[in-house]
């Protein structure tokens, strides 16, 4: 299967970018600083912090993706150069970026990364992903890589012969080779591809962030627009807010194609996890009827005018388009706030409504077999 034009511009592609104007290592190192000040390298984090040390100080980094600065940052970065390698398409970027923290000798905590791919871990084809290491990546100490030919044998016969994961990286370390850059500089490749970590002998600690974009009308697999991906712009998730004083009541259900297998605690987690965040005090748990997919609670909740209804997702309205505008229409018109805990988002005036619209309809989940399905 030939790569088209756009799969060409990531396939295993190096791009070099401005260091002065995206210095992302020091972004990286004065986010660190916040909650350890003494570290002055990233490099030796290893020397200064324990393993369980270094997972929590990764999940503040990681967390800090999500400030309002980050994001715009980031955005300008992305423009700089992801429009001319997706012919100018429309993109979203990954919500907050993954970070990984590499110390020397990391399989020995059984902290290695082991071969995989992007569609294993729930990435649709057409996203793509932007590795940025902050500190040099070489040897031992960075990303092994197996090119999309390969990846596409071996992961067919994975799958059809069902390997064990150490059959899989057997045959994967045969034909990998090591992504090596130095900061200033970013891997891009695509999703097929299958990549991870050798033991990291090289006696520093490696720090890196991944990140991806989705092309617009192609598949998003488990990264839904809204939640994992936002569209450039699109920061609101990026500060809490405050409700005290506000009348508040939460829902779920199971009533459209995402939402009816998520059990309703998990729903209520999810929705407790965002009022929480925001401050909502809410004074209800309320539910859909099991098969009564147009809504009608959620309608009848809606004109019983609380300030604000709780869902755990946009993906949770209603599959038909045109019941599901009713009810988001029906909500602006009686100043009902709707927010979803998911995509950190909220329906407040017309702008917001079309937001969602587009989040529901830029890509799609699947649209062809996959390589072991063929």
């Amino acid at each position: 299967m030939q790569l088209s034009a756009i799969e060409q511009h990531w396939n295993n592609a190096t791009l070099d970018y401005d260091l002065e104007k995206y210095n992302w290592p020091q972004w990286a190192l004065s986010v660190v600083q916040e909650v350890a000040p003494h570290i002055t390298k990233l490099e030796t984090l290893h020397e200064h912090l324990s393993a369980a040390e270094i997972v929590k100080l990764s999940k503040h980094v990681q967390n800090a993706c999500s400030r309002k600065d980050f994001m715009e940052r980031f955005d300008d970065f992305v423009a700089s150069f992801v429009p001319q390698k997706i012919d100018h398409k429309k993109y979203m970027i990954q919500r907050q970026g993954t970070l990984r923290v590499v110390i020397p000798n990391q399989a020995k905590v059984g902290r290695r990364l082991q071969m995989h791919q992007g569609i294993f871990v729930g990435n649709g084809r057409g996203c793509r992903t932007i590795w940025t290491p902050f500190t040099e990546a070489k040897a031992s100490n960075t990303m092994w890589m197996v090119d999309i030919e390969n990846s596409r044998r071996i992961t067919k016969q994975h799958m059809t012969e069902q390997w064990s994961l150490e059959k899989l990286e057997e045959e994967c370390y045969k034909v990998a080779f090591p992504i090596e850059l130095q900061p200033g500089q970013s891997h891009l490749f695509l999703q097929e591809m299958l990549h991870g970590n050798i033991n990291n002998e090289e006696g520093y600690t490696r720090v890196s962030m991944d990140m991806r974009i989705l092309i617009e009308g192609e598949e998003h697999g488990r990264r839904y627009p809204g939640g994992f991906m936002r569209l450039p712009g699109d920061h609101e998730a990026g500060d809490p807010a405050d409700y005290t004083g506000k009348s508040a009541i939460t829902y779920a259900g199971w009533n459209s194609e995402f939402s009816k297998y998520i059990p309703l605690p998990y729903q209520r987690a999810i929705i407790d996890q965002y009022c929480e965040r925001n401050k909502i005090n809410y004074t209800s748990y309320e539910f859909e009827n099991e098969h009564c997919d147009w809504m009608p609670a959620l309608e009848y909740y809606i004109k019983q005018l609380p300030d604000v209804i709780v869902l755990n997702s946009i993906y949770a309205l209603c599959d038909d388009q045109q019941r599901r505008r009713e009810i988001l229409q029906t909500a602006l018109d009686h100043n009902v706030e709707l927010h979803f805990a998911n995509e950190l988002c909220s329906l407040k005036n017309t702008q917001d409504l079309e937001r969602i619209e587009t989040y529901l309809n830029f890509a799609v989940q699947k649209k062809n077999p996959y390589v072991w399905e063929q």
